[in-house]
C-alpha cells in the first residue's frame, strides 16, 4: 500500500502474509452471551457464501458513503495538501548491486509510484521496467552478472504474478511463460543462464494453498524441472506445511529452502542442497534446522549459514554452522535481551545486525575471521537501522537510518577505514520537521506489564483534553513498529491533531516474549493493552473520548474491533481497513492453516474459544451506541474475504444507528489499493472522516 500512517519493519524471514479468514460454516458456542447469533442462525451468513451480492451490497452503502465523505468542506484541501507532500517525498528502496550494474526502485515526483532503475558504473540512470496502469511491481530478482532480471507484475491489487525475464542491454523481455505464481521466491543459478522458483499450489476442491516445489528454469526453454518436493521428504510427507522460500547467494554452492507453515515464526525448517542438479535435475536435500529450534531469520555465506533463534530472554542467539557439516556443533556469535531482530545481513567479509536491546537501538559489524569481534556502527537514540545493502561482492555497505521526524538518509559505511558518509541517494527535505516533538511512554497495565506508547505532535499543544488524537495499533505475528518516517501524516499532524501509536502486544517491539504473550490465547492481551493506552491519553489529559479517535488495518482490525465493542464510549470515532472482524470463521481460506499458530484454530474446542473471545462481530450487541465507524475493503482482497467487512457493517447498522456506519469498497483494490489514487483518496477520506466525528479544526494554507 502507498500510504501506510504507520509503517512497519518486518522480520526478516517471515514471509508477512497478513491474511485472513474465510468461510466453512456456522460455528456456535453454547454459554451466556449477550449475543444473539452465537447460539442461533446468523442472519449475514449468506454474504460469505454469495460474493457478488457482497459485493452489490458494499458497492451500494460505498456509493452512498462517497457522497457524505466528499461533501466535507476540507476534503479537497486535504486532497490537495496531500499531492504538495507526495511530490516532495521521493523514495528510493531494494537497491541490489549485480556485476557492474545497480538496480533499485524509485518514485519521483513526475512519476510518483515506484519504478526499476539500472544504474551501470560510470553511466547515468535509466528506467528498466516501467509499470502500466493499474499495475505494480511485485518482485524483481537480478542475476548475479548484472545482465538479466526476472520480475513479476501485478494488477489491481492482487498478489499473482507472471515471472517474466528481461534482458538489461536492450530492455528485451526473454521469457514470459511462468503466470498464476503468488508470493514467489526466485533465485539464479550460478550460470547467470536459469533460476529456481517456489510454486505455491492452490488446489482447486478447497481452494487452500498446499506447500510448494521448486523448479530451475532455464531461459528460453519450456520444460522447467523440479528440483524439490516437499512430499518425498520424510521430515515433511506427512504434515500440512504451507510455504516455501528460496534462498541462494553467489558466494555459496548451496540453495535454502524454508518451509513453514505459520506466519507467526513458528515451524519452520531450513533444508540445504549443493546448486548443481543431479539425476535428472533432482537436488539431494539434507535438513539443516529441524522445526522445534525457534530460528526466525538467516543468512548465509560460503560453507556457513548464521541463525537467529528466540531465547528465553526475550531475545535472539546469534549462532552459525557449517553447511557442509550440519550436525556439528553450533558455533555462538552473539545474544542480547529484551528487544526484537532488524535487520541481518552479509557482505563480503563480515555479518552486521540491526537490532533493539532493552529499548535501545544498535547496529553492529561481525568479521567472518573472528566472530568474537563485535564492532559497534553508531546510531542516534531517535532512529533506527530500517534497511541495510550489502553485497558478497564489496565489503562496503549502504544502510538506510530514519526516526519519526527524520527522513530516512542512506549512508555509505566503509569498515576498512570505519567511515560513515552520507550519501545523496535520497534528496533531503526542504523543509524538516522542526516544529513537530516525539514521546515515547510507557503505559502500566492491570497486570503492571509497562506498554510502549509513542506520540507525535506539533510543538506547544495543550494538556487540557482538547486535543483531538489518532490511536493507531497492529500488535500481530511479532510484527514492530520501530521509529520510521512518513511524510503524509502531516495531514492529519498539520491540524493539530496528535498521533499516537500503541506498541502492544502481540507485536515484536519488546522481543520475541512480547509476541507471544499476545499471540493464540493471550491474544486478549493486544486488546486490553490498546484499551489501557485509551485510557492513559484520557487520563493523562492529551485528549478526551469525544476526541480520540482509532484506527487499524488487517490484524489490526481484531484490536480496533474489540476495543470498539467493548469500550464504546471511550472513543468519537473507529476507521478499520481491511480488517479481521469475524475470527471465528477462519477455516477453508486459501492460507487460513498459516493463522493456527497466531489466532487459534477453529478445529479445536480451546481454538474456536479464543477466536469468539477476539471476534468483533460476534461481541456486537443490538440497541448498544457505538461511535461513528468508517469500514474500507478491496473487493479483491485474497488475504481478508470482504465479507469480512460486509458482514460487520450490516450487523452494526441493525445494532444501532445506520447513519453511523459508513462503507467504501474499492472495487479493483485487493488487501492493499489497486492505484495510488485509490490509496491517495482512502487516506484523505479516513481523515476527513476523523476531523469531522472529532471536531478537529482545519488549518488554513
Amino acid at each position: 500500500m502507498k500510504h501506510c500512517l504507520i509503517p512497519r519493519i518486518k522480520p526478516i524471514s517471515k514471509q508477512i502474509i497478513i491474511t485472513i479468514f474465510a468461510f466453512f460454516g456456522c460455528l456456535f458456542f453454547a454459554h451466556a452471551n449477550e449475543n444473539p447469533y452465537e447460539d442461533g442462525m446468523d442472519p449475514y451468513h449468506w454474504m460469505e457464501t454469495h460474493p457478488q451480492h457482497t459485493a452489490r451490497w458494499l458497492n451500494q452503502r460505498s456509493n452512498q458513503t462517497v457522497k457524505t465523505l466528499h461533501a466535507l468542506p476540507w476534503r479537497n484541501a486535504l486532497a490537495k495538501r496531500l499531492s504538495e507532500l507526495e511530490n516532495t517525498a521521493p523514495t528510493i528502496s531494494d537497491i541490489y548491486d549485480a556485476g557492474q550494474n545497480r538496480f533499485y526502485l524509485r518514485s519521483t515526483v513526475e512519476h510518483p509510484y515506484l519504478r526499476l532503475f539500472v544504474r551501470q558504473k560510470g553511466k547515468p540512470e535509466r528506467v528498466l521496467i516501467d509499470p502500466p496502469v493499474g499495475y505494480g511491481i511485485n518482485f524483481f530478482s537480478p542475476s548475479h552478472d548484472g545482465r538479466y532480471v526476472a520480475f513479476g507484475l501485478s494488477r489491481n491489487g492482487t498478489e499473482s504474478t507472471r515471472i517474466t525475464v528481461i534482458r538489461v542491454v536492450d530492455n528485451v523481455v526473454l521469457d514470459s511463460h511462468i503466470p498464476d505464481v503468488r508470493y514467489p521466491s526466485v533465485v539464479w543459478a550460478a550460470d547467470n543462464q536459469s533460476f529456481y522458483y517456489s510454486l505455491n499450489a492452490i488446489t482447486q476442491d478447497s481452494g487452500r494453498q498446499t506447500c510448494g516445489k521448486v523448479y530451475l528454469h532455464r531461459i528460453g526453454h519450456d520444460r522447467d524441472v523440479m528440483t524439490f518436493d516437499w512430499r518425498t521428504l520424510p521430515e515433511l510427507a506427512q504434515k500440512a506445511c504451507e510455504n516455501v522460500n528460496l534462498y541462494t547467494t553467489p558466494d555459496s554452492e548451496y540453495l535454502i529452502v524454508n518451509v513453514s507453515k505459520s506466519i507467526s515464526g513458528y515451524g519452520g525448517y531450513l533444508f540445504a542442497a549443493k546448486k548443481d542438479p543431479v539425476d535428472n535435475g533432482t537436488l539431494i536435500w539434507n535438513k539443516i534446522v529441524d522445526t522445534d529450534k525457534n530460528v526466525s531469520a538467516f543468512v548465509y555465506s560460503g560453507e556457513w549459514i548464521y541463525l537467529a533463534s528466540y531465547n528465553a530472554s526475550s531475545g535472539y542467539d546469534i549462532s552459525r554452522i557449517n553447511l557442509a557439516a550440519p550436525a556439528s556443533t553450533k558455533e555462538p556469535v552473539m545474544s542480547w535481551s529484551n528487544g526484537e531482530l532488524t535487520q541481518l545481513s552479509l557482505s563480503r567479509d563480515s555479518l552486521y545486525v540491526a537490532y533493539h536491546d532493552a529499548g535501545s537501538s544498535k547496529f553492529m559489524r561481525i568479521p567472518f575471521a573472528d566472530i568474537r569481534h563485535h564492532q559497534a556502527i553508531p546510531v542516534p537514540a531517535d532512529e533506527d537501522v530500517s534497511a541495510i545493502f550489502a553485497s558478497s561482492d564489496s565489503q562496503d555497505i549502504l544502510f538506510t537510518r530514519q526516526g519519526w521526524l527524520h527522513p530516512p538518509v542512506i549512508y555509505h559505511y566503509q569498515p576498512a577505514d570505519n567511515i560513515i558518509q552520507k550519501t545523496e541517494l535520497i534528496p533531503p527535505l526542504s523543509q524538516p520537521l522542526t516544529d513537530y516533538v516525539t514521546e515515547e511512554k510507557w503505559v502500566t497495565t492491570a497486570e503492571n506489564v509497562r506498554v510502549p506508547l509513542t506520540l507525535i505532535y506539533r510543538k506547544g499543544i495543550a494538556r487540557d483534553g482538547s486535543v483531538p488524537t489518532w490511536l493507531t495499533a497492529y500488535g500481530a505475528y511479532g510484527v514492530s513498529t520501530f521509529p520510521s518516517f512518513d511524510l503524509t501524516r502531516l495531514l492529519w499532524l498539520e491540524q493539530g491533531g496528535i498521533l499516537a501509536i500503541a506498541h502492544v502486544r502481540g507485536g515484536g517491539e519488546m522481543g520475541p516474549e512480547w509476541h507471544e504473550a499476545g499471540r493464540a490465547d493471550k491474544k486478549e492481551n493486544s486488546i486490553t493493552d490498546f484499551i489501557r493506552c485509551a485510557e492513559y491519553l484520557i487520563d493523562s489529559r492529551y485528549t478526551s473520548p469525544s476526541k480520540l479517535a482509532i484506527g487499524g488495518e488487517s490484524a489490526g482490525g481484531i484490536i480496533v474491533g474489540m476495543a470498539m465493542t467493548r469500550r464504546p464510549e471511550l472513543f468519537s470515532a473507529v476507521a478499520i481497513d481491511a480488517g479481521i472482524l469475524n475470527t471465528s470463521r477462519l477455516d477453508n481460506i486459501p492460507i487460513g492453516v498459516m493463522n493456527y499458530d497466531e489466532l487459534g484454530s477453529p478445529l479445536t474446542p480451546s481454538g474456536r474459544l479464543n477466536l469468539l473471545k477476539i471476534d468483533a462481530y460476534q461481541h456486537l450487541v443490538p440497541e448498544k451506541r457505538y461511535p461513528p465507524v468508517l469500514l474500507t475493503v478491496g473487493l479483491h482482497d485474497q488475504r481478508v474475504s470482504p465479507w469480512q467487512t460486509a458482514k460487520f457493517a450490516a450487523r452494526l447498522e441493525e445494532a444501532g444507528s445506520p447513519r453511523s456506519v459508513l462503507v467504501l469498497a474499492y472495487r479493483q483494490g485487493g488487501h492493499s489499493a489497486a492505484t495510488y489514487a485509490e490509496a491517495d483518496s482512502k487516506l484523505v477520506d479516513t481523515v476527513s472522516f476523523f476531523i469531522w466525528k472529532t471536531g478537529l479544526h482545519v488549518q488554513d494554507r
